[in-house]
Protein backbone atom coordinates (compact mmCIF):
# COMPACT_ATOMS: atom_id res chain seq x y z
CA UNK A 1 0.00 0.00 0.00
CA UNK A 2 1.27 3.74 -1.01
CA UNK A 3 1.16 6.48 1.40
CA UNK A 4 0.27 8.27 -1.48
CA UNK A 5 -3.50 9.16 -2.52
CA UNK A 6 -4.86 9.59 -6.41
CA UNK A 7 -7.20 12.86 -6.83
CA UNK A 8 -9.79 10.13 -6.57
CA UNK A 9 -8.65 9.02 -3.44
CA UNK A 10 -9.11 11.92 -2.24
CA UNK A 11 -13.00 12.98 -0.33
CA UNK A 12 -12.93 16.60 0.79
CA UNK A 13 -14.60 16.96 4.54
CA UNK A 14 -17.26 18.70 3.35
CA UNK A 15 -18.49 16.12 1.15
CA UNK A 16 -19.21 13.31 4.31
CA UNK A 17 -22.69 15.10 4.45
CA UNK A 18 -23.81 14.46 0.97
CA UNK A 19 -21.67 11.24 0.60
CA UNK A 20 -25.17 8.76 1.30
CA UNK A 21 -23.57 5.16 3.03
CA UNK A 22 -23.86 2.94 -0.29
CA UNK A 23 -21.36 5.56 -2.09
CA UNK A 24 -18.97 5.37 0.41
CA UNK A 25 -19.00 1.83 0.94
CA UNK A 26 -18.41 1.43 -2.78
CA UNK A 27 -15.65 3.78 -3.38
CA UNK A 28 -13.67 1.33 -0.12
CA UNK A 29 -14.56 -1.34 -2.13
CA UNK A 30 -13.17 0.29 -5.29
CA UNK A 31 -9.75 1.89 -3.21
CA UNK A 32 -8.09 0.02 -0.96
CA UNK A 33 -7.77 3.71 1.13
CA UNK A 34 -9.36 7.14 1.46
CA UNK A 35 -7.69 10.12 2.28
CA UNK A 36 -10.10 12.85 3.80
CA UNK A 37 -8.40 16.16 3.19
CA UNK A 38 -10.01 19.13 5.26
CA UNK A 39 -9.34 22.84 3.76
CA UNK A 40 -7.37 24.41 6.56
CA UNK A 41 -5.08 21.14 7.41
CA UNK A 42 -4.76 19.09 4.17
CA UNK A 43 -4.88 15.33 4.02
CA UNK A 44 -5.91 14.33 8.46
CA UNK A 45 -7.53 10.97 8.05
CA UNK A 46 -7.24 7.73 5.98
CA UNK A 47 -10.03 5.48 5.40
CA UNK A 48 -10.01 1.57 4.92
CA UNK A 49 -11.85 -1.31 4.83
CA UNK A 50 -11.08 -3.15 8.26
CA UNK A 51 -10.45 -6.24 7.12
CA UNK A 52 -7.45 -4.17 6.33
CA UNK A 53 -6.95 -2.59 8.73
CA UNK A 54 -7.11 -5.60 10.65
CA UNK A 55 -4.43 -7.32 8.07
CA UNK A 56 -1.78 -4.34 9.10
CA UNK A 57 -2.30 -4.35 12.88
CA UNK A 58 -1.76 -7.66 13.24
CA UNK A 59 1.16 -7.25 10.94
CA UNK A 60 2.65 -4.13 13.02
CA UNK A 61 2.14 -6.43 15.97
CA UNK A 62 4.27 -9.12 14.76
CA UNK A 63 6.61 -6.68 13.37
CA UNK A 64 7.43 -5.22 16.75
CA UNK A 65 7.64 -8.47 18.95
CA UNK A 66 10.49 -8.89 16.20
CA UNK A 67 11.75 -5.77 16.87
CA UNK A 68 11.68 -6.31 20.63
CA UNK A 69 13.41 -10.54 20.27
CA UNK A 70 15.84 -8.81 18.15
CA UNK A 71 16.59 -6.31 20.74
CA UNK A 72 16.75 -8.81 23.40
CA UNK A 73 19.03 -10.94 21.51
CA UNK A 74 21.38 -8.19 21.26
CA UNK A 75 21.58 -7.53 24.93
CA UNK A 76 21.48 -11.21 26.21
CA UNK A 77 22.70 -12.99 23.07
CA UNK A 78 25.19 -14.67 25.57
CA UNK A 79 22.79 -16.37 27.19
CA UNK A 80 20.71 -17.84 24.15
CA UNK A 81 23.07 -20.48 23.71
CA UNK A 82 22.02 -22.12 26.95
CA UNK A 83 21.34 -26.17 26.54
CA UNK A 84 17.87 -27.03 26.23
CA UNK A 85 17.22 -28.04 29.78
CA UNK A 86 17.85 -24.44 30.68
CA UNK A 87 15.13 -22.89 28.67
CA UNK A 88 12.40 -20.83 29.75
CA UNK A 89 9.37 -22.06 29.21
CA UNK A 90 7.04 -18.95 26.49
CA UNK A 91 3.98 -18.99 27.47
CA UNK A 92 1.60 -18.06 25.08
CA UNK A 93 -0.01 -14.45 24.76
CA UNK A 94 3.35 -13.61 26.90
CA UNK A 95 5.86 -11.67 25.11
CA UNK A 96 9.67 -12.16 25.46
CA UNK A 97 10.28 -8.75 27.04
CA UNK A 98 7.38 -9.75 29.36
CA UNK A 99 9.47 -13.31 30.46
CA UNK A 100 12.38 -11.01 31.26
CA UNK A 101 10.57 -8.85 33.31
CA UNK A 102 8.93 -10.76 35.30
CA UNK A 103 12.10 -12.91 35.77
CA UNK A 104 13.87 -9.65 36.41
CA UNK A 105 11.70 -9.64 39.49
CA UNK A 106 12.17 -13.02 40.83
CA UNK A 107 15.60 -12.31 40.69
CA UNK A 108 16.27 -9.17 42.17
CA UNK A 109 13.45 -10.49 45.09
CA UNK A 110 14.98 -13.75 45.79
Amino acid sequence: MSTTFSPDEIIQANQFRLLSQKTLHQELIKHEKLGVFFPNKGLEAVMMSYERYKVMAERLAELEEEVENLDLIQKFGDRFNAPKEEWVEHPEGMSTLEIYRERSKKWTVE
